[in-house]
């Protein structure tokens, strides 16, 4: 529940300042042109409803993320964890002079101001302020995107519209600058005019000793802050010291390594491990959106509490139960052995991640599972050695498919393998790639069965399913041999999807999802709705018996 409180009160924040940082972009017009997006962009908020609405979100996000960080039994975070953390945690600081200058100089001394008194402040008076609120802008605008950015990638539309959101992630904040720095010219050209400063001010209601009132509260809010902030670090240090020394030390066994961690009071088996400096993957960084962190607990599972809602969503999504559990959400009281089964990362490797070498990374991929139909019959009547080298032909077509189409091959399951697209392109290409891909395995297996036609009593036929989506893309396998393979929802629905093109009778299946995000001409296909274990919902798809026919005329960059 706080967690989606947070997220909210922080929604309702960025709203705000996209509306400011979009007035501060009219200053590339005029002054008089942000002045008149300010009447249209402030007074909701002057409201009562939107004064008790934004106090409100701020004051509640603020809490709720002061909170949340003395909660936390581990404060060793990922990069972008660290990265919100610290942008947040600056924002009092950067903000104060703003808030006590406009909002509340305003309501104490019941005098108005515009963009020329603010500016006049700023530019004239107190240039390192107008400094200061450069800095704000990018501090505030990259804490909000973060967040907004981490929320959204687990939403499936998102990879849709991912390239044009980052376009005015950027530019936002850049046309605000443009605008913010073009108005501050304006006023420094306006005040070398005799009189012009002292004018504007006094027409507002404005006087010198409110210059000092502001630099006073301002003082008095960055202490209060600090205060606070350092209240907080300080009780979540006593709070770990008293439990450290208060009562026995339980611990958690970790597997691979037999290591030892100890169990902090309160603390998610994943704190335990990443305050001990265990690497255990964790790609939504503990949040319980994904299963990367799940673990077998092999002693102790009957002293946990049962799942919450949030937990037995994700493990019923993935298909798990028993002693499997999310890392991220078990809080042991007493003494526990897990076992990780994803492949901890790496540190190692940490700097040397690409497109091509994942670990442990969230992308969205187009992933294609090939069966080999009747394998059992293949094997009657023939030699096993006759029946390895009909094999040995099967993979070679399917391989040299994978190569004309940019497939990676990422898994061999005795009959068939699977493959993921998309690593080195985008979604769209990916989808399309996969297509290709299947068209080219379906080709060469007709072309194998007239080779070999003297040496199978029935032709080789296979089945095909495709489909698109997130899924975790990283290096696994035993260290010797590791691979780069894919796990996940929506790859488990991908081989769903080839075992169905059994009861449609067809070589291919692809889901809708596959067919938007490729453009795929469907046209003359009828959709069907298929249901996947661990799903409310079942998964739209199109039966195909050619093909070469979802990609029109449109060339494939392979």
């Amino acid at each position: 529940m706080s967690a989606t409180l947070r997220l909210y009160s922080g929604l309702v924040l960025l709203i705000y300042v996209t509306g400011h940082l979009m007035t501060h972009a009219l200053g590339i017009v005029s002054l008089e042109a942000m002045n008149a997006g300010l009447r249209i962009t402030d007074p909701p908020w002057r409201s009562v409803p939107g004064t008790v609405l934004l106090l409100g979100a701020l004051i509640l996000h603020i809490c709720l993320a002061l909170w949340a960080l003395f909660c936390r039994r581990s404060l060793r975070l990922r990069r972008w964890e660290l990265a919100q953390l610290v942008l947040g945690l600056l924002i009092p600081f950067l903000l104060m002079v703003h808030v006590m200058g406009t909002r509340v100089l305003g309501e104490v001394y019941g005098v108005s101001g515009d963009y020329f008194t603010t500016m006049i402040a700023l530019w004239v008076f107190k240039p390192a302020y107008a400094v200061q609120q450069v800095i704000m802008l990018v501090v505030v605008w990259a804490h909000g995107m973060i967040g907004l950015h981490m929320w959204l990638r687990l939403k499936p539309w998102y990879p849709k519209v991912r390239e044009t959101g980052m376009v005015l992630a950027f530019l936002i904040p850049a046309l605000s600058l443009a605008g913010y720095v073009s108005a501050g010219m304006a006023i420094l050209d306006l005040a070398k005019l005799d009189g012009w400063v002292d004018a504007v001010l006094s027409s507002y209601g404005r006087v010198p000793a409110m210059g000092a009132f502001v630099a006073d509260l301002e003082r008095a809010g960055q202490l209060t802050a600090a205060v606070v902030i350092a209240t907080v670090l300080a009780a979540h240090g006593v709070r770990s010291l008293v439990e450290s020394h208060t009562r026995k030390q339980a611990t958690i066994r970790y597997a691979p390594g037999n290591l030892t961690v100890a169990l902090q009071r309160g603390a998610t088996v994943l704190e335990c491990l990443r305050a001990a400096g265990v690497s255990h993957p964790s790609v939504c960084g503990g949040r319980g959106r994904c299963s990367t962190c799940r673990v077998r607990v092999e002693e102790g599972a009957d002293r946990l509490p049962a799942p919450d809602k949030n937990e037995q969503r994700v493990l019923d999504r993935v298909g798990l139960s028993g002693p499997v559990r999310l890392a991220c959400q078990i809080r042991p009281v007493s003494d526990i052995n897990v076992a990780a089964l994803l492949p901890p990362e790496d540190p190692s490797h940490a700097t040397q991640r690409t497109r091509t070498h994942r670990e442990g990374d969230e992308v969205m991929v187009a992933v294609l599972f090939v069966d080999l139909r009747g394998s059992t019959k293949l094997s009657e009547d023939r030699l096993p050695f006759d029946v390895v080298f009909i094999l040995n032909q099967f993979f070679a077509e399917l391989s040299a498919a994978l190569a004309e189409s940019d497939g990676h091959y990422a898994q061999f399951n005795g009959d068939g393998l699977m493959a993921i697209y998309g690593l080195d392109t985008d979604i769209e290409t990916g989808c399309r790639q996969a297509v290709v891909g299947a068209t080219a395995m379906l080709n060469r297996i007709e072309g194998l069965n007239k080779r070999l036609e003297g040496e199978l009593i029935d032709p080789l036929r296979i089945g095909i399913g495709i489909h698109a989506g997130e899924a975790i893309v990283g290096t696994m396998g035993p260290p010797a041999t590791p691979i780069v393979s894919a796990l996940g929802d929506n790859v488990n629905i991908a081989a769903r999807l080839e075992s169905q093109t059994k009861e449609f009778s067809v070589p291919l299946v692809i889901s809708a999802s596959v067919a938007e995000f490729g453009g795929m001409n469907v046209s003359g296909l009828r959709v069907q709705e298929v249901p996947v274990k661990g799903r409310d919902r079942p998964v739209r798809v199109y039966p195909v018996t050619h093909p070469e026919d979802l990609l029109g005329s449109t060339p494939i960059a392979v």
